[in-house]
Order: structure tokens, then C-alpha cells, then sequence
């Protein structure tokens, strides 16, 4: 019977492969969220919430942080209840979760989701 270790540098890779897909998704789910394009919203919804599944943690769940996670779970109840305005403030409210060391170079490259009832917006960039 042979064991085979499982390198560092291979977790590490299929950790930011995972990364990088759920930043894809959730750009994508950002941009459903800004043009109020309900059914992409809770596609794209379900393809976050399914790579969680097969992803690094072993909750099955789409973040690590349960505060993201039920952040996360909020955006998708509104989309079920097909409330877009309240999926856009709980995608706002999981956002704000992350720290950014440049938001300026980050708002030039990735959507924007904007809140009609504030001034501002978010850049996403995960």
C-alpha cells in the first residue's frame, strides 16, 4: 500500500483556482445584480452556490467566514423570493466584508453594484 503526500504547492494551486473562479462568479453575479437581470442573478446564485460544494471547505459552503456565508445565503433567499433590491443589499452587505489595499485600481477593472437609496457604489474584486 503506497500514500501519496499531497504537495503544499498543489493546495495551494487549488486554492486560488478556486479563488479565482468564485471572483469570476461573482462578477458575474454582480453584473446580473446591476442590470436587474433576475433569472442570470440566480444562476450565477446557484454556480457560486454549487463550486462552494465542491470546493476547499469542508462545509461544502461557497466562504470559509460564516459571516460572508450567511451574507452569501441572504443574496440567495431575496433572488428565490425574486426581491432584487434586497439581493443587491445583501451582495453589498457581503462585500463590505472584504478589505481592498488599492479600491482605485480595483474600481477600474471590475462592475459595479450600485445602491439607488446611497450615493456610493461598490467595486467588487475578490
Amino acid at each position: 500500500m503506497s500514500t501519496s503526500a499531497v504537495s503544499p504547492l498543489s493546495t495551494q494551486q487549488s486554492l486560488e483556482t478556486y479563488f479565482q473562479a468564485r471572483h469570476h462568479d461573482l462578477r458575474q453575479l454582480a453584473r446580473a445584480l446591476e442590470s436587474g437581470n433576475l433569472a442570470n442573478a440566480q444562476q450565477d446564485y446557484v454556480t457560486i452556490q454549487n463550486l462552494g460544494q465542491d470546493g476547499p471547505f469542508p462545509s461544502g459552503n461557497a466562504f470559509l467566514n460564516s459571516t460572508r456565508q450567511q451574507d452569501f445565503e441572504n443574496i440567495g433567499s431575496a433572488l428565490q423570493s425574486g426581491d432584487l433590491a434586497s439581493a443587491r443589499q445583501a451582495f453589498m452587505q457581503l462585500w463590505s466584508t472584504f478589505h481592498h489595499a488599492d479600491p482605485q485600481s480595483a474600481a477600474s477593472r471590475d462592475p459595479v453594484i450600485s445602491d439607488p437609496s446611497q450615493s456610493g457604489s461598490i467595486s467588487l474584486k475578490a
